[in-house]
Parts: C-alpha cells; structure tokens; sequence
C-alpha cells in the first residue's frame, strides 16, 4: 500500500555533537547554520531545555550555557570535566553532574552535582547549591512542573526544598533506605512515590504519599515485592496513574538471563494492581500514550507481543507479535512507532491511534538513536559512537519510509555521538497522518519513459516496432503483440485472464446471494442472547469463589490489601446480579 503524508511545518532544526564539534543544522534544508555555541573542538556534553530555548555546552574546561532564539551568551560556569547536564522545566536553573573522583584537584567530599541560577551573572565560579552524589544512579534533582518543589534523594531521606531556595531543607521524607524517588507531573496537590528497598530479607515496598503526609500510616497506595533488584516509575500525563516496573537481575527460575520482570498499577486514588500479560518472558518496554490514561507493554520472548492497556488494566488492543524491544510516541501522540532496535534488525512498523490503522512497516539497520520530530511527522535515526565505531550516519525520513535527508561520515575516524532537535516551546498541532495514494498521485510517482524535448506536450508517439509501414503481419494484432490463431479469424474471443476475471466476478455475486439468504432467525438470536446470560453468570460464579478463598484467609489470620477488602465488599451486588439473571 502507498501512502503520501504532506506537512510544510518548518522547524528550528537540530544538532549534532560529534569528534569534529558541535554543529547546528537547519531542516528541511539540512544545511549548517552559524550558531554562537557552534565548536569545532571536542565537547563532552550537551543538554537542550524542555522547551529548546537554552543549550548547555561544555568543552571539558568549562560549561557555556545559550539562548538559542538570541544567539547569545548566558552565563558560563567555571566547572571542567562536566559530563552531564539538565535545566529545571521553568529555566531557571542548570545542574552540572561530573563522575565522582577523588584526587589532587578533587579532595574527597568534593560535591559532584551543582545547581546554578541562570541569572547568576555573566561568569559563575560558585554554584546556588551543591552535594556529593557518588553513583550515577538519581543524581538529578526533580522539580515539579512549577518549580514549587525541588527533591533530591540522599541515602535514608529524601530533602525537599521550596520556591527554589535551597538554603533550607522544607521537608524530609526518612526511611531506613531510599532507592528512589519519583514526582508525577501536575501542580498542586502534590504527590511523592517513594521506593525502598530489600532490607535485611524484608520485602522491598513502593508507597506513594500527598506531599507533606509523610507518615508511614499516611500512604495513599503501597506495594510490596519480593526478590527485586531494580524499581523504576513512569506516570501518565495527568499524573494520576503510575507504573512500576519491578526486575530482579536473576530469574531463579533459570527460563531466561534477562531475569525478572513484573509490572504494576497504581494511583492518586490508592489502586494498586498487578498488570496481567498473556505472555511469558521479560518487558522490555512500557509507555503512556500521550494526554490518555492508557500505555502500551512490549513483553514475552521474542518475538514479543504488543498490548494496549486502560487505566483499568485491561487489555483494549493487540498490537501483534514482532521482534520489538521500543515502544516510541510522536509528541502529539496521533502515531505510534514499535521499533527493534539494538541486537535486533531495526524493524520499524508505525500505527495511527484510535484506529489502530497500520501506516508502514520498514527498516533502519544498525539503529542507535531514535527520536520524533516537534512536528511529529517525520523522525531521526542515527547510527552513533561508542555503540557502533563505525559507519556513523543519522538519517532523516517520515513515516511512510522515505528518507529525506542522511549523512554519512566519510572515514571511520570522524565519530558522531550525540543528535538533537531543537525542542519547540508549545507543543506543535496534529501532523497530518498518511493517508492512501490516489491513482493521480500513484501515476505522477511511476517513471515515465524518456520523451525528448520536441515530443512533450502532445500525444505519445508509437514504439518502433509498433509504426504501420503498409501491412499487417498475421497474428500480431492492432497493439503489436502476438497471439497464437490470432491471424485465423477468432479474434473476438476472450482471453484466459478475462476468463478467470468474469468467474470471479460470478462466485462473488454467489456468496454475496447465499449471505443475504443465511440472515439470522429470531429463534437464533434468542439462543445467542441465552449463551450470552449464562456466560455472564459463570463469569459472576467465579467472582463469588475468589470471594470465598479470600475469607478463608482472613479466618486464618492472613491481612489482605485494600482491594482484596474492596472486592469482597462486592459480594451482595454479585449475588443480587446473579439472581436478577437467573429470573
């Protein structure tokens, strides 16, 4: 199938970070712009703000940080060898991450993270706040949306600060151990995810809280896991549901060397549930469909299997089995791409949401990089160092599989290692989605024959072999095509294509006379409509069961969670249920 997407949405374009610099290219041109952060020496880092107003550059002596609209200086930071790099979400302040050492230039203690004002003047020398982070694990700090908070995770609390002043801790939030901290976007009421881990054999637990009800009793949701190395949470755009993602590094069970990986639900209202997948083997990825309470789960071996979740855990859509392991929305979230890449091909197959329509399925080998475009239209891949020393190139296409731009490096010693579009400051309208070729469109795209200049514009001349020179041959028809008895007088009968055609024609006239008869009885619907009650009830049955299991742990002395209690409270509306069908 064809399709043809038309967008003429300019943008500010991206950047490219590699052995030769840091370079700004200009889209749809693709051509270099002069930039003042533009280096041809080496960087060891950039970041772009959430709204690509600023870029942070540092050259290994010292971070820079631009205003990209102005094409001016900022404020540079006197810090060498800073390897990381990220604004707050309002640009109000820059934090610096290096790896921490401890050397002649770096005594022991010496804070590795730093947060810098952007307004701290044209040169900076010391940092707004600063703290040691030994691991590289959750050393930035997580503002919410309106920098009303800022937390940052220490070995048995979590500090939290206000209003950016960092001179006093507002809050604490302590328990024998944090693994982690999550904020879900929003504003007010804020609300904390707290992670802590396995602690001498107990069970590692995530509880989630309102922001300043930090008493173990206050929690608005708690899950506990057994076994588990790694947690990590990603929320939905309102914020209001979450998923945690629990591994452990080794899978007992010795089925597979990914280990283990269970996923659950939870949220502001105090649901906590196991997600249910059909399918054994890891999760390799799970995303929230953009401005919707529903996400999507790569899951099982290979090839894996694509679901789409409500925010009720149910599954609403099978996506199909395929070798993918990424699960990547455009910004607008209309477009959908489930990609392989990694020590897969780089199978890329792209779906229209809420249809589910399948847009192009294709391939980009030796994929390192992906990211989408602000207009959501068309993406970037590229094929980036230290994953791969060789051939590197980014590619530019949309999402019907058309390149529309590439570059390759011209010998292996030049290295790209870092692609970047320049973020926009609103989120850009709807791209429109492909739609299916016309005939027009598909006659205009297939190559023509070669006609010379003097010949354009008027009727096709004849082929050679085709042009009357004052006879016919026998059996060469008017169009200059042989056929067998052609030249003997039968001239007029069909050919064994139209033959087959015209049977095909009257076996769907057939099927389509025998369907009309076959329309259901009354007394067929009515036999569907009784399956359809006792299914219900059986279904209702078992609810009832469940239900009974549940008290015998009670009466053992077993504590159940809040939703086991809530289910059981359903027993009287079951039973009524039930009854009510049965009449």
């Amino acid at each position: 199938q064809h399709y043809f997407i038309q967008s003429n949405l300019r943008m500010a374009g991206f950047i490219v970070r590699g052995s030769q610099g840091v370079k700004k290219y200009s889209y749809p041109g693709c051509e270099v712009v002069p930039s003042v952060f533009e280096t041809e020496k080496r960087c060891s880092g950039v970041a772009m703000s959430h709204d690509g107003a600023y870029i942070a550059v540092c050259n290994g002596a010292e971070t820079t940080i631009y205003d990209v609209n102005q094409n001016t200086v900022v404020t540079t930071l006197a810090r060498a060898r800073t390897m990381q790099m990220v604004f707050s979400p309002k640009n109000t302040h820059v934090v610096t991450w290096r790896q921490y050492e401890v050397s002649e230039e770096f005594p022991e203690n010496t804070p590795n993270v730093e947060i810098w004002r952007l307004d701290g003047g044209e040169k900076q020398d010391k940092a707004t706040y600063s703290f040691v982070k030994r691991g590289a694990s959750q050393w930035e700090p997580i503002w919410t949306d309106d920098e009303f908070i800022c937390a940052r995770v220490c070995n048995a609390e979590i500090q939290f600060f206000e209003n950016n002043d960092f001179s006093t801790v507002a809050k604490r939030l302590q328990r024998e151990k944090v693994g982690g901290c999550f904020i879900p976007p929003g504003c007010s009421p804020y609300h904390v995810a707290l992670y802590v881990p396995s602690i001498k054999g107990a069970h590692a637990y995530v509880q989630f809280y309102q922001y300043g009800a930090f008493e173990k009793t206050a929690a608005i949701a708690h899950r506990s896991f057994m076994q588990v190395d790694t947690v990590s949470m990603k929320f939905s755009a309102s914020g209001k549901n979450g998923i945690i993602k629990a591994a452990s590094d080794v899978d007992k069970s010795g089925t597979t060397y990914y280990g283990q990986m269970l996923l659950y639900f939870i949220s502001t209202r105090g649901d906590s549930n196991q997600v249910t997948l059909n399918k054994k083997g890891p999760v390799y990825s799970v995303e929230w469909v953009p401005a919707k309470e529903e996400f999507i789960v790569l899951y099982g071996f290979m090839p894996c299997r694509a679901t789409l979740f409500n925010a009720k855990c149910d599954p609403i859509h099978e996506f199909g089995d395929a070798h993918y392991n990424e699960i990547l929305f455009n910004p607008q979230g209309n477009m959908v791409g489930l990609c392989g890449f990694g020590n897969l091909r780089g199978k890329m197959k792209f779906f229209e949401m809420g249809s589910y329509k399948v847009l192009s399925e294709f391939q980009a080998s030796d994929t390192t990089h992906f990211e989408w475009a602000p207009s959501g239209d068309i993406f970037m891949t590229g094929t980036l160092a230290p994953r791969l020393r060789t051939e590197n190139e980014y590619k530019i296409w949309d999402v019907t599989g058309k390149v529309l731009n590439s570059y390759r490096v011209p010998s292996d010693e030049i290295q790209l290692w870092q692609l970047k579009w320049i973020n926009s400051a609103t989120l850009l309208p709807l791209p429109p989605v492909p739609r299916p070729a016309t005939s027009k469109e598909l006659a205009a795209a297939k190559p023509q024959a070669y006609r010379p200049p003097g010949n354009r514009g008027g009727p096709a001349a004849a082929p050679r072999n085709l042009i009357d020179h004052g006879g016919s041959l026998p059996g060469v028809n008017h169009q200059g095509v042989y056929k067998p008895g052609a030249g003997s007088g039968n001239t007029n009968q069909p050919s064994k294509a139209a033959l087959r055609n015209q049977k095909k024609r009257e076996n769907r006239a057939k099927a389509a006379e025998e369907s009309k008869a076959a329309e259901p009885t009354m007394q067929d619907l009515q036999t569907t409509i009784v399956d359809e009650r006792e299914k219900k009830i059986r279904n209702l049955r078992k609810k009832l069961s469940q239900i009974e299991k549940l008290k015998d742990q009670i009466a053992q002395g077993k504590t159940l969670e809040k939703n086991q209690m809530d289910k059981i409270a359903t027993e009287n509306d079951l039973i009524a249920e039930i009854k009510k069908l049965e009449l």
